[in-house]
């Protein structure tokens, strides 16, 4: 049974998130300002689909195996605690583009980055796509494999952040069985590089979407999750959509994931 604290903290996120959800905007506006900015209303799309129908469904997260400093330990229960802010990724487009998009469904707001994607076994800033290789610009092989060194696309809910190699970063959950349930496994998550600059990515990551050091603090301070004091789950943050080939197949609209619920 919850204590009376815990019910307080519960109701009061309930409440916050009743408030703000009657806040966001139709998703008529929101295709518009990408329909405008000419950007991937297919991607779109299927982010819609999944708000429609998981947004207050319960995921169970996967448990990462690795010792020492395991920063996806702890309860295996996920929810989506921000409806308000979600990124697409869209490695369906050129690493020197701005490819990487945050949308504020309350104020209809995107912001626009570059994103570099996984080398899988070219190196890190081979140039020519070829057989079992990506190259800087262009992402053709994916992976949920561990040790893959590819990235891994589907639904993820953001978590929290930690400090890494590269400074400030950001955990996130894969939803999908099969397809990217691996990625704490694979230590697979958002951080700044400083070949990757606002406008174009000149290097590949092992795996990880990495933006330019500029762009990290404000991925992390609109998508991050907050931890509630409670035992029974995880509050996280925003959803991370990262579309590719095997997106680009779905039917408009829809968002055939297979999700761990």
């Amino acid at each position: 049974m919850k204590s009376k604290k815990q019910l307080c903290i519960v109701l009061a996120s309930f409440l916050l998130g009743s408030s703000a959800f009657a806040d966001l905007l139709p998703w008529s506006t929101i295709e518009k300002n990408f329909e405008i900015q000419k950007l991937n209303l297919k991607a779109l799309g299927h982010v819609k689909c999944f708000f429609n129908k998981y947004e207050n469904i319960v995921f169970q997260k996967t448990i990462s195996q690795i010792g020492g400093d395991n920063r996806c330990a702890g309860n295996p229960i996920i929810t989506i605690d921000s409806k308000r802010i979600f990124a697409i990724v869209d490695y369906t487009a050129p690493g020197n583009e701005s490819r990487m998009f945050i949308i504020d469904r309350q104020t209809g707001g995107i912001s626009q980055m570059a994103a570099a994607h996984g080398r899988y076994n070219a190196s890190m800033v081979n140039t020519h796509l070829s057989l079992n290789k990506n190259s800087v610009k262009t992402a053709k092989y994916f992976s949920n494999e561990i040790n893959s060194n590819a990235s891994s696309t589907g639904f993820y809910v953001a978590g929290t952040e930690y400090v890494g190699k590269f400074g400030r970063s950001l955990v996130i959950h894969g939803l999908e069985e099969g397809v990217n349930d691996n990625t704490c496994e694979r230590s697979m998550i958002i951080h700044p590089h400083p070949m990757v600059t606002k406008d174009m990515a000149a290097v590949m990551s092992s795996g990880c979407v990495m933006v330019s050091k500029d762009a990290i603090a404000n991925v992390i301070n609109v998508l991050e999750g907050s931890n509630i004091d409670t035992d029974e789950e995880e509050r996280s943050g925003g959803v991370v959509f990262i579309y590719g080939p095997r997106e680009e197949k779905w039917s408009n609209d829809t968002c055939e994931g297979n999700f761990k619920i």
